[in-house]
């Protein structure tokens, strides 16, 4: 306990690793303590039949501009989500193909009207919400009042409609409908560009490039860069800042620092005790938002023969739970590779099932559009990150209704000497990455602050 660091950052992920990158940047001494045995957070490294993959977050949006530039520097390419041909998309009962990306055309035209008005209330809402404190938005209480279903059955009588935006709140949150805050839902479209932008894969959108070996490979290099000053197995205890000085305890050591960043979600927070305890509010919004629950699943075959059908191998089903997925065959590689989720409440009943359970629900819906091909795979893997000790959840954490208006205020809200990161504390691309990234920045700039006014 002898040195006095500049700065104790709490997780590894791409948000602490990336606030300590700041902070070495500006010459400053971090010392990075990371619970797991491995580096990335929420990202995770895997492999299937041979090839490296990610377990846990992978894709690029162009307007990502942090990740880009990270990737850039490291020298690691991108290639695009495959999307030429037909995906396949099935609605309150109503199932066929389409070109690409554009699933307006399994609607009818009355439909394409509904869709219309439905699109522009939306982005009339997301123009009313004020991207740092939407608390303080026009309407707050009201939004937040409201789930997403709640709003949804006011705002449309089209149950195909209404069946489209449960898909795409269990595909973003990774929970349903039901659970998640209207005002929250908005907040997060606006982080990422706005509805089309968030889930589509063409280009623009968040789903659009992937990188050839894994995006984890860029945490580990990140991690490279720290040396010593990064320790993992070393789950954090107690943090006391009721003194000039933090101290930072583990199972193994304790710390002393000038400032601490937490970058972990909000919803592992109790499992820190803290000194003085924090604000009864800023408490309350970590015990009450929640994390999502999603299984994400790979199958490999030795190429990718759905496309010599026409299809792309995008799959988008509000019946069955393996969805959605895509093609992600890397093109330096023969092999056919699909990616794809159990989101939401999918995800909490099937992870009740084995590994070959679920197996079966994948390659059996693939064999429905793709033929008895697919139901011979020569791989499959799958990762459960409501299992995962340090995460209990992905993508990231989501808040219910009623939570963001009384107690969102207190998500960036530093306590004493303690700064927040993490990728749920971020105002751009929040629960992805890129939000990782500019979460940690933002800490460490405070940090930064906060050194230069105790001198």
């Amino acid at each position: 306990m002898n040195s006095l660091w500049d700065a104790i950052v709490i997780g590894a992920g791409f948000s602490g690793l990336n606030a300590a990158r700041t902070l070495r940047s500006h010459g400053k001494n971090a010392l990075v303590l990371e619970a797991r045995d491995r580096v990335g957070g929420r990202t995770k490294h895997g492999q299937i039949a041979g090839l490296d993959i990610d377990l846990g977050g992978m894709w690029l949006a162009p307007s990502q501009t942090r990740l880009f530039a990270l990737a850039d520097t490291m020298g690691i390419g991108r290639y695009p989500t495959f999307l030429k041909g037909k995906s396949v998309l099935s609605m309150a009962g109503k199932q066929g193909v389409v070109n690409g990306e554009d699933f307006t055309q399994l609607l009818s035209l009355r439909e394409k009207i509904q869709a219309y008005l439905l699109l522009r209330k939306l982005n009339h809402l997301l123009s009313t919400v004020n991207d740092a404190d939407p608390w303080n938005s026009v309407n707050s209480s009201e939004l937040d009042s409201l789930s997403v279903e709640a709003w949804l059955c006011k705002a449309t009588g089209s149950e195909r409609l209404r069946a489209l935006i449960r898909v795409i709140c269990a595909s973003v949150f990774c929970a349903e409908a039901p659970q998640v805050s209207m005002l929250f839902f908005l907040v997060y479209l606006k982080g990422g560009g706005g509805l089309e932008a968030m889930i589509s894969a063409d280009e623009g959108g968040g789903q659009n490039l992937l990188f050839h070996g894994g995006v984890h490979q860029i945490a580990r290099n990140m991690a490279q860069e720290l040396g010593d000053h990064l320790h993992l197995n070393e789950a954090v205890h107690s943090i006391d800042v009721s003194s000039t000085e933090a101290v930072v305890a583990t199972g193994l050591a304790q710390y002393r620092a000038k400032r601490v960043i937490v970058a972990v979600p909000p919803t592992l927070m109790n499992r820190i005790n803290i000194t003085p305890p924090l604000p009864s509010a800023q408490a309350a919004l970590h015990n009450r938002v929640n994390m999502g629950s999603v299984i994400k699943f790979w199958v490999a075959y030795p190429t990718p023969f759905w496309r010599q059908q026409g299809f792309n191998g995008s799959i988008v089903r509000d019946d069955k739970p393996a969805s959605p997925c895509f093609d992600v065959s890397p093109p330096d590689s023969p092999l056919g590779l699909i990616a794809g989720f159990f989101e939401a409440d999918h995800a909490v009943h099937i992870g009740d099932s084995s590994k070959e359970q679920r197996r079966e629900h994948v390659v059996d819906m693939l064999a429905e559009h793709f033929g008895e091909q697919a139901l011979n795979p020569v791989d499959y893997v799958d990762e459960d990150w409501t299992q995962e000790e340090w995460s209990k959840g992905c993508y990231g954490a989501f808040a219910p209704p009623g939570v963001m208006t009384h107690y969102g205020e207190w998500i960036r809200t530093p306590h004493h000497t303690i700064h927040w990161a993490g990728t749920e504390t971020a105002t751009e691309w929040a629960g992805y990455i890129e939000g990782a990234l500019q979460a940690g920045e933002r800490a460490a700039r405070e940090v930064l602050e906060g050194l230069a006014n105790d001198q």
